[in-house]
């Protein structure tokens, strides 16, 4: 039986390739895309071992190209058996991210299959195994400098196809061989190749940005990988026991009294167990981090229960510290059915808040310690004691990688104004820090907020009533003076100053909502960020930091209303300002002007149909010229024959010409290499070419018929 199986192999054995510069064409690009993956990997210990493997595997199969190598078959399966228990194990421990196991899988896979690469189908595996390699290092980047590694690995796969291509036309019946003139035996022509690679280039450039452009983007299109730097070595090491701390020194300062603060630099004074509502400063535009979601959504920080009239207070009860041992870190679920995964990189030095959507209820970090202030003091006996803050025991170093899973209700307009609050008297001992309100809110707010919400009943309706009174009557602005000491932020606001930025829009809402009996809290955070079409990733900027108000509304939890001008203010129900194809993200984040950016997509839809349409006339162009081309190539011949011979008929073809002068044995060869060039679609190869040559020789020798 053992003989039997080695007597097939050797049948079913294929014609090994010769070709050196095809293998060597092949392994710069597979080492190239395995380099590229080991370091999106961060390079695992393993990664000197692979690099050099590779290689010399090459070399190996070369020499061994003809050898049936049954025993490295034999050995090369019982490896790769072991490599899938392994993968199976290491699947096991990484349940949050399967990317990781797939990469290395990959990784040693084509690493063993390198030891064993005789025919050209071996190569050509690798060649799309390179390639998938490469869709890997794509997936698990998310910098911008890998856009050029990108385009030489396009250079890298294109002149692989090419000398793909050369390697297996190089006889002398080939149109290669006939544009080229090279012997088989001669190497390869690397002006051809360079010529090759500059025309399809630019092509497949076009091509992919054509396609790329007009991809659609789904809104809640799933992510499932969970990926976190475990390996994460944090430089400060632990900075918290719970506590907020900021990067700034001019801030964590305790009760400023509402006095005039000019903050400086890229640190938000939201970002703090306290924050002085007559703070000034403006951020930059640096990108902080980098988000990896298909929902554009807010990004809570930290959230305030306690109004003191010229700023906020932390909520007051203590943050409570969790442990585990395996990831990840669990919280309360609400039981909603819709769960989104949310992926955040660190890409600066940021405060120790983890940022998340609402309602957490997994967190994947890399820390085995997390402090979660909760929303309320004792349990809700009716609904999730969510987190209302996440701290760190370390700072959010530059390079932090974490993931967030979070739940979202089942919110529309229609569903939520016919809200009632049947069940808040049972969470009043519960909801009473967030309907608190200091002596110094005045009268006329109060009085205010109820005049607004008076002719509507359900929760949702009043806090959206407040929502857009404050977008459609007062004015945004970051450079907005002092507010004088000892007044009331929300009642200036209101009715003195008229102007201010999220901090005082946000307040003021929670003071209305409030007056009005909503339970409300001031959060800040970061807005969704600028979606980057190129990435794939949000990005945030430091000037995306911003304070909201959440107003909680029964079952459907703490729900955000954003009172600033000009944004969406409450993001959470409707459909979210997200652009339907790619190609109008990435004009937004070139910031396109609007009228250019509406009319572009449209010219371009036009210009792509006429460009379709002129290649599809390019091709049938090209399809009919090369359908003559043999016949153009074989009418001296036939001229010469009817000239020497008899001329044919008008409708007769060559065949029928043939067969009605059939004494003439070489007319016969004629229709017949006539035939084979025209249905075949073939130009004349030599032998061919001397054939005609020499029926053409006899016939100039043989005598003129005596009919003719």
């Amino acid at each position: 039986m053992f003989k039997r199986w080695r007597a097939f192999l050797a049948k079913h054995q294929a014609e090994p390739e010769e070709s050196v510069a095809y293998r060597i064409a092949v392994t710069v690009l597979v080492m190239f895309a395995l380099a590229l993956t080991l370091h999106q990997l961060e390079w695992p210990s393993y990664s000197p071992i692979v690099l050099l493997l590779t290689p010399a595997a090459s070399v190996l199969s070369y020499y061994r190209r003809a050898s049936s190598n049954m025993w490295l078959k034999v050995f090369l399966s019982f490896a790769m058996m072991a490599l899938l228990l392994w993968f199976f194990m290491r699947l096991a421990a990484t349940l949050y991210d399967p990317r990781l196991p797939l990469a290395e899988l990959l990784v040693w896979l084509q690493t063993l299959h390198a030891f064993d690469l005789p025919a050209k189908k071996d190569l050509r595996y690798t060649g799309l195994v390179a390639l998938i390699l490469m869709a890997i290092a794509c997936v698990l980047t998310y910098s911008s400098y890998f856009a050029p590694l990108l385009l030489l690995f396009c250079v890298l796969f294109l002149a692989v196809l090419a000398v793909d291509f050369w390697s297996g036309n190089r006889t002398p019946s080939t149109k290669l061989y006939l544009q080229t003139g090279r012997p088989e035996s001669a190497g390869l022509d690397w002006k051809w190749l360079g010529k090759t690679v500059a025309v399809t280039l630019p092509l497949a450039i076009l091509g992919a940005a054509l396609i790329f452009l007009f991809m659609p983007r789904y809104q809640g299109l799933k992510l499932r990988s969970l990926p976190v730097n475990w390996d994460m070595d944090f430089s400060l090491g632990q900075v918290s026991d719970g506590q907020i701390r900021n990067l700034n020194d001019q801030l964590n300062q305790q009760d400023s009294g509402g006095k005039p603060q000019r903050i400086e630099g890229d640190s938000y004074f939201g970002f703090d167990s306290e924050v002085n509502l007559n703070a000034r400063g403006q951020l930059s535009d640096r990108v902080v981090l980098k988000v990896r979601t298909s929902n554009w959504q807010y990004h809570r920080g930290v959230t305030f229960s306690e109004y003191t009239g010229y700023g906020w207070k932390g909520i007051p009860w203590e943050p409570k510290l969790k442990t585990i041992t395996t990831p990840p870190f669990r919280f309360p679920a609400v039981n909603w059915r819709d769960e989104r995964v949310t992926i955040y990189y660190a890409e600066t030095n940021l405060p120790n808040i983890v940022f998340t959507p609402s309602n957490p209820y997994r967190v994947y970090f890399p820390s085995n310690e997390l402090y979660s202030v909760d929303s309320f003091e004792e349990r809700s006996t009716m609904y999730a004691n969510t987190p209302a803050t996440l701290v760190a025991p370390v700072f959010l170093e530059e390079g932090v990688v974490y993931s967030v899973v979070n739940q979202v209700p089942p919110s529309g307009s229609r569903l939520l104004s016919n809200l009632r609050p049947r069940q808040r008297e049972k969470l009043m001992v519960h909801l009473a820090p967030y309907l608190e309100l200091p002596d110094s809110v005045t009268e006329r707010t109060r009085e205010k907020a109820r005049e607004l919400t008076e002719r509507h009943d359900s929760d949702w309706t009043k806090a959206a009533a407040l929502t857009t009174f404050l977008q459609q009557n007062y004015t945004y602005d970051l450079n907005v003076d002092f507010y004088p000491e000892g007044v009331d932020t929300a009642d200036y606001f209101l009715f003195d100053s008229k102007v201010g930025y999220c901090e005082q829009f946000a307040t003021t809402l929670c003071v209305m909502a409030r007056s009005v009996g909503l339970p409300a809290r001031y959060v800040t955070g970061y807005l969704p960020g600028t979606y980057n079409p190129v990435s794939g990733f949000y990005e945030v900027k430091a000037s995306d930091a911003h304070a909201w108000c959440e107003i909680y509304l029964g079952e459907f939890g703490w729900m955000i209303f954003d009172p600033v001008p000009g944004g969406n203010s409450n993001p959470e129900v409707g459909d979210p300002p997200q652009n339907r194809w790619l190609l109008e993200s990435l004009l937004e984040y070139l910031n396109v002007p609007p009228a250019l950016r509406e009319a572009l997509p449209n010219l371009l839809r036009i210009l792509v149909g006429l460009a379709f349409l002129s290649l599809l006339l390019a091709l049938l162009r090209g399809r009919s010229k090369s359908a003559f081309a043999p016949t153009s190539e074989l009418a001296p011949y036939l001229a010469k024959a009817e000239k020497l011979t008899e001329a044919r008929k008008p409708g007769e073809t060559v065949k029928r010409w043939a067969e009605r002068l059939n004494d003439i044995p070489q007319l016969g060869v004629l229709a017949r290499i006539y035939e084979e060039s025209f249905y075949r679609g073939r130009y004349l190869d030599e032998s061919q070419q001397a054939e005609l040559k020499e029926a053409l020789k006899a016939l100039s020798r043989r005598k003129p018929r005596e009919d003719a």
